[in-house]
């Protein structure tokens, strides 16, 4: 069977002699391991289709380090644990979201809720209304106003006709093109003082969303083709405040809503959100496991990723 250590020691066989020439045995080994001898697919299935997406600090999260360290506990490596960090916070999961249309038509809405805002605790029903939530003045002006209401945050957004294919199969000159690929500065899409502004607001308008109390909460996704991803509402930080139920419609669904509400129209939708809290530890955990060296017991090669993924996806990939 593969093992990591087993890989190891093909690697370590390989740097001595490469500098002598190429090993064709140690380069046959190493092809053999990952073409024929793979364990990709198996491991990917186990996080993914066992243990599904991970939330840090969900039940899920702690299955996948617990699951991850006897696997690595099997490959044999060494002192195989997990080691705890953090407080990080309160833990938060769902169990189900239901999003319907119920007048003027029947439908079935695709949404997911965001982490850490609460459930709906039961069924919901009410007339949507159109609010913008973007600045402190918008805050402002709807203070008072949202109290046992279904608020949409916004106005339709605008979908482009995709013009080309999805998947495009590359030719040897774009290839050559990608391969002078120059990498870009290490600047992100907002300066550090627009992210702070940005996070700042967004606690601002979680306290405001806790004072006013509206039924639920509901934004547009920000892709198309039934494709829309979700992250976080409130906080994991016990001594903020929750905001109330707080969902991601698909953007074909939300623009539907938006605009029979423009066209007014009586509109009416039921949400039901069963999310959890979970308080019991607010510690958050690492998998950790060694490969122990030989003669440089002195020395340390660490290697990692994290495990964590939001709660919308499969696992695969963090979000």
């Amino acid at each position: 069977m593969f093992t990591l250590r087993r890989l190891a020691a093909v690697l370590l066989l390989a740097l001595p002699l490469h500098a002598a020439g190429p090993d064709l045995q140690v380069q046959t080994l190493i092809r053999q391991e990952g073409f024929r001898n793979s364990k990709v697919m198996e491991i990917a299935s186990g996080l993914t289709d066992f243990i599904g997406p991970r939330l840090t600090g969900s039940p899920n999260m702690k299955r996948a380090n617990e699951w991850t360290r006897d696997k690595l506990a099997e490959f044999g490596l060494a002192n195989a644990h997990l080691e705890s960090w953090g407080p990080f916070g309160r833990g938060w999961s769902y169990e189900s979201i239901s999003v319907r249309l119920l007048e003027p038509d029947v439908a079935q809405l695709w949404a997911l809720p965001k982490a850490w805002a609460q459930g709906t605790n039961g069924p919901i029903r009410g007339t949507p209304v159109k609010v913008k939530l973007e600045t402190k003045e918008d805050l402002e002006k709807a203070k008072g106003t949202l109290a046992g209401k279904i608020v949409f945050t916004g106005e339709a957004r605008d979908l482009k006709p995709q013009e080309t294919a999805a998947l495009v199969r590359y030719d040897e000159k774009k290839l050559g093109e990608l391969s002078q690929y120059q990498i870009p500065g290490a600047r992100g899409p907002f300066s550090p003082e627009e992210f702070a502004r940005r996070r700042q607001f967004r606690r601002e308008l979680n306290r405001f969303l806790a004072e006013e109390k509206p039924l639920a909460v509901v934004e547009p996704g920000t892709k198309d083709g039934g494709t829309y991803h979700v992250q976080g509402a409130g906080s994991q930080k016990p001594d903020e405040p929750v905001p109330p139920p707080s969902i991601v419609l698909s953007t074909e669904h939300y623009n539907r809503i938006v605009r029979l509400l423009d066209q007014k129209k009586e509109v009416e939708i039921e949400i039901d959100v069963k999310a959890k809290f979970h308080d019991e530890d607010p510690m958050a955990y690492n998998t950790i496991a060694e490969i122990p060296g030989t003669d440089r017991r002195g020395e340390v090669v660490m290697l990692g990723a994290h495990l964590d993924s939001w709660h919308g996806g499969t696992g695969a990939t963090d979000n």
